[in-house]
């Protein structure tokens, strides 16, 4: 039932890398990400970023400002287009602040929002000090104010089901979640078909679909692209991380949704291209292509 009228949707490249820790493989990763989609013929825009780092706490949120202009910076560029959908090519999950609250306020609040994520997004500055994983926090109304007020109709909890979230980490037992009695489905509950999700958003008639895709919802398994399969950690931590969904459930989910209501948002985040980088890496020291100078290596959080 989606409409795919590629004239009225914008496609917002959007390589944030400070909002997840000052992750540098964020950058390629979403510039991966934009060069293997299909090509599309509707507006393009990419969200400048900072090449600085940016260690500076305020708040308790790591790169506070530099995430907070960027966000800001992607509004601007959507409203410049005021398209009926966007793709969202990230970077870290805060990338998507300012693309939902913008289709949330045009439709009117009447959207329903899935989560597809192993993660709740939901911490608070008290919690957790990257902006990546309190980006859903912000959009319901709860956070830190500036970044609250980036949001003109905050999602009400009704609207929104997490999809594969398999991750309650410690820090996430906090009043910010509990108090927001969000539904819940995991990764056994879309297992061998669609129809859980179906059921709740029949239950609730939206008229728009957003959809939030955090790669690291997949089963580490199948697909390595992704920050806890970082190489050096690995097998280390590879049997305290739960398994994830299979790729092709969440093709049929997310192609059984769009069958039947109209999607107006997807995000697609957190990829994470640990061969290309560090081939990357090394291509930029060898001689005559690169610099045989360069002795450091990026640096990066791979936890």
């Amino acid at each position: 039932m989606s409409e795919n009228n590629n004239n009225r949707t914008l496609r917002l490249l959007f390589p944030q890398w400070q909002g997840g820790g000052n992750n540098p493989p964020y950058i390629l990763g979403a510039h991966l990400l934009n060069w293997l989609a299909p090509k599309s013929e509707g507006p393009f825009e990419e969200v400048p970023v900072s090449s600085n780092l940016d260690e500076e706490k305020v708040n308790g949120i790591m790169a506070r400002g530099t995430v907070l202009k960027q966000a800001r910076s992607a509004k601007e560029l959507i409203h410049k287009h005021n398209p009926d959908s966007i793709v969202v090519l990230g970077g870290d999950c805060s990338v998507e602040l300012a693309p939902f609250a913008y289709l949330n306020e045009k439709y009117k609040g009447d959207t329903a929002l899935l989560w597809v994520d192993a993660h709740p997004d939901v911490y608070i500055p008290e919690d957790f000090p990257n902006h990546h994983a309190m980006v859903l926090a912000n959009l319901l109304g709860v956070g830190d104010k500036e970044f609250v007020a980036e949001v003109p109709r905050i999602f009400k909890p009704e609207q929104v089901l997490f999809v594969g979230l398999n991750d309650l980490l410690e820090p996430l037992n906090s009043e910010s979640l509990r108090n927001l009695k969000l539904d819940i489905l995991g990764p056994d509950e879309i297992k061998q078909d669609s129809s859980n999700v179906l059921q709740w958003l029949d239950e609730r008639k939206p008229s728009k679909i957003i959809i939030h895709f955090d790669l690291d919802v997949l089963d580490m398994t199948e697909f390595r692209s992704l920050l806890v399969a970082y190489p050096g950690t690995y097998e280390e931590y590879k049997d305290k991380f739960p398994r994830g969904v299979r790729m092709e459930a969440i093709i049929r989910v997310l192609q059984d949704i769009a069958k039947s209501y109209d999607v107006v948002g997807l995000g697609i985040t957190e990829h994470f291209p640990w061969d290309s980088y560090f081939l990357q890496n090394m291509l930029s020291r060898l001689p005559l292509i690169g610099d045989i100078d360069k002795t450091e290596r990026p640096k990066f959080n791979p936890l």
